[in-house]
């Protein structure tokens, strides 16, 4: 049995506090390969499991 999300208060303060998408914004955030490593390492276990 799937429990469907339910958002809580802190979600709704959340989504308040998130700057608008901008052209410049959306360039920086494409640029940024922080988590890049980590991602890479989870697809190629994830490829060795199978």
């Amino acid at each position: 049995m799937t429990i469907p999300f339910l958002p809580t208060a802190a979600d709704a303060r959340h989504e308040t506090c998130v700057p608008a998408l901008t052209s410049g914004r959306a360039g920086a955030l494409f640029l940024d390969e922080r988590g890049a490593a980590t991602a890479e390492y989870a697809i190629a276990t994830m490829a060795t499991v199978e």
